[in-house]
């Protein structure tokens, strides 16, 4: 059996301009709400509960690969000139998750649009596409170097993974996809 089209169901709703300006101002608000609560940790709360992750998934739930990319792609540069996060250092990489993330996202709707544990198992592979791309652009692959720098990202976003858990629940819950 080949693997659908993300075209050959009609499962994403067009976005219209205010549909993408709404997500784009969710995208921005949502962490600088996140960012907004008392913390004193060393990195910033949003490194712990992913909240870019969130917009993004639910962009390319409802609207597909493009209107996901396009929100991922542009949710860290927004949050920078407005909140100062990511850091400059991290917007490119931020970005590229983002967007990573948002492609498979919409490719796996369409694969299986009742799975409610998506969004999560997504992020894991996206982290880990990100991570092995930065360790072999580093200092060359091995195992070791990525295994390190994954399970970290892993272990602090383990709460941003519950939350992403739980939008995607939620969704199929609420607004289940038909194959």
């Amino acid at each position: 059996m080949n693997a659908p089209a993300l075209t050959s169901y009609r499962l994403f709703k067009t976005a219209s301009a205010r549909e993408v300006a709404v997500l784009l101002a969710v995208a921005w608000f949502v962490p600088f709400a996140v960012h907004l609560a008392p913390w004193s940790g060393v990195r910033p709360l949003g490194a712990y509960l992913l909240p870019m992750f969130w917009t993004s998934f639910m962009a390319a739930y409802f609207y597909g690969p493009k209107i996901g990319a396009l929100t991922g792609f542009f949710a860290p540069a927004v949050n920078l000139l407005v909140t100062g996060l990511p850091a400059w250092r991290f917007l490119s990489v931020m970005s590229g998750e983002l967007v990573v993330f948002a492609l498979i996202t919409a490719w796996a709707v369409c694969r299986f649009p009742r799975f409610f544990l998506l969004a999560p198992i997504v992020c894991i592979l996206t982290v880990l596409i990100s991570t092995a791309i930065q360790v072999v652009a580093s200092a060359g692959f091995s195992v070791a170097a990525l295994g390190e720098p994954l399970g970290q990202a892993v272990v602090d976003g383990f709460a941003g993974l519950t939350v992403l858990s739980a939008i995607n629940a939620v969704l199929v819950g609420f607004y289940p996809k038909a194959k």
